[in-house]
């Protein structure tokens, strides 16, 4: 499949996701990055994707804490199976990114997009 962006927004676009969040925002906010809407696209993705992954974190940690023995240690086991998904999409992100393909996760992806930023 033929690619109709440039190598350096796939490059930027892969980095987007490289530190999370962080490394989302500062592609948006720098130029001329932030005027290249295939950078865009992935450093928005990046954001929301990282938002998600802290949120599903933050509220297994919540669960695990408060759960007894057993249910605790059965949660723990559960949420690094999950880490470990998320962690496979966000290379998988990136590889697409770097492809030049405009993967969309399909809920996250909306949500990104309705935000606006």
């Amino acid at each position: 499949m033929e690619t109709l962006t440039s190598p350096q927004s796939r490059l930027f676009g892969a980095l987007a996701y490289l530190l999370f969040f962080v490394s989302g925002i500062l592609l948006l906010a720098l130029e001329p990055y932030s005027k290249d809407d295939y950078v865009r696209f992935h450093a928005r993705q990046s954001i929301v994707f990282s938002v998600a992954w802290i949120a599903v974190t933050v509220v297994f940690s919540v669960f695990i804490a408060i759960l007894p023995g057993a249910l605790g240690r059965l949660l723990i086991g559960i949420k690094h199976l999950i880490d470990f998904a998320f962690a496979l999409v966000w290379l998988f992100l990136m590889y697409k990114a770097y492809s030049g393909e405009r993967y969309r996760l399909p809920q996250l992806a909306d949500w990104a997009d309705a935000m606006g930023f």
